[in-house]
Parts: structure tokens; C-alpha cells; sequence
């Protein structure tokens, strides 16, 4: 019985090494290695520029306030580098040595099935840009009030709030691990809300949750109208989000200015960290859009995962902030929303609970197969 088993372990053995000299097997390992590595790449390069645009927007607005504090005017300019999107998927998609045409036209029809009309456009995108601007204000407001990673924390529990608006407005299915999420990101978001050190102002809080709000119903509405749009549809979506903001927010822009509601005095513009930010902002999209559709989405929850303690460490290490443990506990707690509202765990118990009647099968099954050899 023993012998069989030892020579049953020699022939698996031996199989495996076939099946990794084989070329297919090999070329299909070679592939899988390749994915690995970009999938690790993509997740550090998420986790960077998602916390250095958030610091670089918070060393602009913090840097010298008297003479510049202009929030609306900085959303304005970073999101007019959204304008070059599309043609950069262009380009890959030459690169690709995919038809131009067909790519085209496929891309046009995230706004009608007869592709780019006037009405189209501004019927779908115009409803985007004032949630894509709202969010983006609130939470440059708020990192003028409170610390980087204070903000980067509770804007994390914008996945939560999907889940519930997904409830709402996508009719999808109730989750007992996305009803924890919830209590999770809210615990969280009070908890670091009561920590003076990196959340003592209550108006930078609420606008952290006016952001994370508007943000997920950006997200939610997206899905809804949108459905699972392609990498080009996507693309072409936020260059037109990005033309629209260049031409149409110009008018309240200077508004702002001109009545110094917002205050620039164009010798103390920080260029640097305002420039960082917006391509930081703009590499974080990037690798949002193209993540999600040539890799896994899940790789880009991991990246913004991680994006969380960097941004608590470089608070730490260059702002000389100490961690308090309200605010150790509250961003656990959103960590935790994070992960059940964007893993998926369910899944994966469904999966761990179909295997155990199989192995229970061929585990009953192999004390006949020893009798029988005996």
C-alpha cells in the first residue's frame, strides 16, 4: 500500500516535470510571471501616486496660504490634463497595431449607439463633471482643514458608500459582508473624526464625507448609465470630462479670483508640488483605467490599500505627526470596510465550500483503492 502511493507520488512528479518542459506550459508560466510582475509594478505605482498627489495637494494649499489658497482653481487645472486621455490610449492602441476605425467608433459609443452628438455629449457628461468637480473640491477643502492620511482614510470609506447606493439606484443584491463594511467605514470615519492630531477640524471631516458621497455617486451612476464600459470608452469619457472642465469651469474659476474668494498671488505660486499633483493625479487615473481593464480590479483595491498607510507614514516621517491611537483604531476599521467592500470574500467562501464535498469524495474513495492493491 505504501509502495503504491510512493510510486503514485513519482509518477505526479514526473508529470509535473513534463507539463513544465513542455513549450505550452512554459510559454503559459512565462505569461502568468509577466502578469505578476506588471501587477506588482501597477500596485506600487497606485499606491505612490494616489499618496503623493494627496500630499502635493495638501503642500500647495499649506505651503503659504496668504498669498495662495485656491482650491477650485487647482481641481481646475489638474483636471484639464484629463484632456489627454484618449489620445494616449490611442496610441496604445497603435502600438497594438489595432484598426483605427473600428476602435473609434467603438469607443464613441459609450455616449449613443450613432456614436458623438452634441446632445449625447452634454447629456452625458455634463451630470459627471459637476459630481467629478464636487468631489475633487470638498476634498481639496478638507486637506486645507486636516492631515493627509486623516483625509486618504476616510475618503476610503467612499466603498462603502457604492455598496449602499449600489443597493439604491443598481437594485443590487443585499450582502451581510457589505452591511458590516458599512458599520466598519463608519465606525472608522468617527473615530478618526474625534482624534485632534490628524483630524482636530470638523469642517475638513464633513468634507471628507461630502467627497467620499459624491464620489461613489459618480461611480454608481457611471455604472448605471454606462454599464461595463471598455478601456477606450472610458478613455474617450474623460477626455471629454477634461475638455468640458477646460472650457466650461474656466467661468467660475475666475470668479473665485477675481472676487478673492480664492487667493493667488501669481509670484508665490507653488509650480512644483502644483504640477506634481495634478500628473500624480493624472498617473493615478491612468493606472485606474488601464488596471481595470487590462489586469484585474482587484489589483487596484490592493494599490489604493496600500496607499493608506503610506500616506499615514509619510505624514509621520515628513510632517512630524505622532499616531495616535484613535486614529491607528479608525483607520483600521475603514481598512477592514475596504477590504470586504472590494474583496471578494464571499466568493471565495462559496469556492472554499464546493471543494470540501470533492476532497470528502476522494477521500472516502482511497480506502478502497488501498484495498484493492493489498
Amino acid at each position: 500500500m505504501n509502495i503504491d502511493r510512493e510510486q503514485s507520488q513519482q509518477l505526479l512528479t514526473r508529470k509535473t516535470i513534463d507539463n513544465s518542459s513542455d513549450p505550452k506550459n512554459a510559454k503559459v508560466m512565462a505569461t502568468n510571471f509577466k502578469k505578476n510582475i506588471i501587477s506588482v509594478v501597477v500596485i506600487v505605482s497606485v499606491a505612490i501616486s494616489w499618496a503623493c498627489a494627496t500630499q502635493f495637494s495638501k503642500s500647495v494649499l499649506t505651503l503659504d496660504p496668504n498669498h495662495f489658497y485656491a482650491p477650485y482653481s487647482m481641481i481646475y487645472f489638474s483636471t484639464c490634463f484629463m484632456v489627454i486621455c484618449y489620445p494616449v490610449f490611442l496610441f496604445y492602441t497603435f502600438i497594438a497595431r489595432r484598426n483605427f476605425e473600428e476602435t473609434i467608433q467603438e469607443s464613441t459609443r459609450i455616449f449613443s449607439p450613432n456614436g458623438l452628438t452634441i446632445k449625447s455629449v452634454f447629456i452625458g457628461v455634463t451630470p459627471f463633471i459637476i459630481l467629478w468637480v464636487a468631489a475633487n473640491y470638498c476634498y481639496s477643502q478638507a486637506l486645507g482643514n486636516i492631515s493627509a492620511s486623516g483625509a486618504s482614510s476616510i475618503m476610503s470609506s467612499n466603498t462603502a458608500i457604492v455598496c449602499v447606493l449600489s443597493w439604491v439606484l443598481l437594485k443590487n443584491s443585499f450582502s451581510f459582508i457589505q452591511l458590516s463594511a458599512v458599520f466598519f467605514a463608519v465606525g472608522g470615519v468617527v473615530l478618526i473624526s474625534l482624534d485632534s492630531e490628524f483630524s482636530g477640524n470638523k469642517t475638513g471631516v464633513i468634507l471628507v464625507v461630502a467627497s467620499a458621497f459624491t464620489a461613489a455617486l459618480y461611480k454608481v451612476l457611471f455604472k448605471k448609465f454606462n454599464g461595463n464600459a471598455s478601456l477606450g470608452q472610458v478613455s474617450l469619457f474623460m477626455t471629454i470630462l477634461g475638455l468640458f472642465d477646460l472650457v466650461f469651469n474656466i467661468v467660475p474659476t475666475v470668479i473665485l479670483v477675481v472676487t478673492k474668494v480664492e487667493r493667488i498671488d501669481f509670484a508665490y505660486i507653488p509650480w512644483w508640488p502644483l504640477i506634481g499633483s495634478a500628473l500624480l493625479g493624472l498617473l493615478f487615473n491612468f493606472l485606474v483605467n488601464f488596471g481595470i481593464a487590462l489586469l484585474n480590479p482587484l489589483v487596484i483595491s490592493i494599490g489604493m490599500l496600500c496607499g493608506i498607510p503610506l500616506n499615514a507614514a509619510i505624514d509621520i516621517i515628513f510632517r512630524d505627526m505622532k499616531a495616535t491611537p484613535k486614529f491607528l483604531i479608525g483607520a483600521s476599521l475603514i481598512l477592514i470596510s475596504f477590504i470586504l467592500s472590494t474583496f471578494p470574500i464571499e466568493e471565495i467562501f462559496k469556492d472554499k465550500k464546493c471543494c470540501k464535498p470533492c476532497m470528502s469524495d476522494v477521500e472516502s474513495q482511497e480506502p478502497h483503492k488501498d484495498s484493492v492493491n493489498s
